[in-house]
């Protein structure tokens, strides 16, 4: 915890809270099954798509359900193409799998990646918004000044998917899905202070929710403003899942929390879920036919999500967000 950071008691059962109804068995294997008309001979991109993430995860699946181009977009092009290795060994496909680096808390970076995506796929099926920054124990800006894990988690993602967006607009039903986490529970976007008074106040699990809260607006905002175009935005939480996202906690932070037993062992508390059973909802968001006439909800694996916080329902909320960001990344989009 940052320095002078004041201890809220709601920390330590935000694991515990993390359920929502994403307790549901099918594995993202099995509804992909469900929806293989639908993935097959799609454009699929991805963020975040380094291996034991849910990203990869993600890629797997979809790339082994006949998928026509897979874009991974990540830090790492050396972690995607281990990633790319595991997909390709597992079984023989016909899928071509493509990497591009893009650091999402990078403007420039983001830019850059935007532009080679648009060259190798003039049209785009489905967008998956995976990667996400969670738990930086220091605070920390981006180039342009933004706290890191705002400026990763939702800036980041707001500029690649609106620099995207011709190629998206050009396939016949679009989608974008959004990552969340029930951790929105716990802060709404802070508007008025963003960078946490240039880090005096700093508290990691806060900045994390309230990147989170800003995947929920962004997801309603693109429903507001495209919805009369054949875009659909859906967002998802995956539940409770142990991948490398978790890296930055400490021992002592994750039991202090009420995520881990004293021992270190996973909180049983906590309705803690596969991979493959989180990725579950990434699959029904992208690709379920039912929420064609539902753009700009919430859901898990399980159905509609219940659990969202209404400021993160907000019209306003979300419209004040799309301009906050517009004056973050220095441009506007109009639709």
């Amino acid at each position: 915890m940052a320095s002078g950071a004041k201890w809220d008691p709601r920390f330590a059962a935000a694991g515990r809270g993390v359920v929502t109804d994403v307790d549901h068995d099918l594995t993202s294997d099995e509804v992909a099954d469900k929806f293989r008309e639908y993935i097959s001979g799609k454009t699929v991109v991805i963020t975040g798509c380094s291996s034991q993430s849910l990203g990869a995860e993600a890629a797997r699946c979809i790339a082994q359900h006949g998928t026509k181009r897979l874009i991974l977009a990540s830090r790492s092009e050396s972690r995607m193409r281990q990633v790319i290795e595991c997909i390709r060994l597992s079984s023989e496909l016909a899928c071509e799998i493509i990497p591009v680096e893009m650091d999402l808390s990078s403007q420039q970076s983001v830019r850059s990646a935007a532009a080679e995506v648009l060259k190798l796929a003039p049209a785009i099926d489905i967008l998956i918004n995976s990667a996400a920054a969670c738990m930086i124990p220091k605070y920390t800006t981006t180039p342009e000044g933004i706290e890191m894990t705002f400026g990763t988690n939702h800036i980041g993602h707001f500029l690649f998917t609106n620099l995207l967006m011709p190629a998206l607009l050009a396939s016949a039903n679009a989608r974008v899905v959004n990552v969340t986490s029930f951790g929105h529970q716990f802060s709404n976007v802070r508007f008025d202070d963003i960078n946490f008074d240039n880090g005096k106040s700093y508290e990691p699990f806060l900045a994390y929710a309230a990147s989170k809260s800003g995947n929920l607006l962004f997801t309603l905002g693109l429903a507001m403003k495209l919805g009369k175009t054949n875009l659909r935005a859906i967002a998802t939480d995956p539940g409770s899942v142990q991948t490398g996202i978790n890296r930055l906690v400490t021992k002592e932070e994750s039991i202090l929390r009420g995520w881990s037993l004293p021992d270190g062992q996973p909180n049983p508390a906590i309705k803690w879920t596969t991979p493959a059973k989180g990725v579950a909802s990434y699959i029904k968001a992208a690709y379920d036919p039912d929420l064609a006439n539902k753009n700009g909800v919430a859901i898990t694996a399980g159905g509609m999500d219940q659990s969202i916080a209404a400021y993160a329902l907000d019209r306003e909320g979300a419209e004040r967000l799309w301009e906050l960001s517009e004056k973050l990344v220095g441009q506007t989009f109009e639709y």
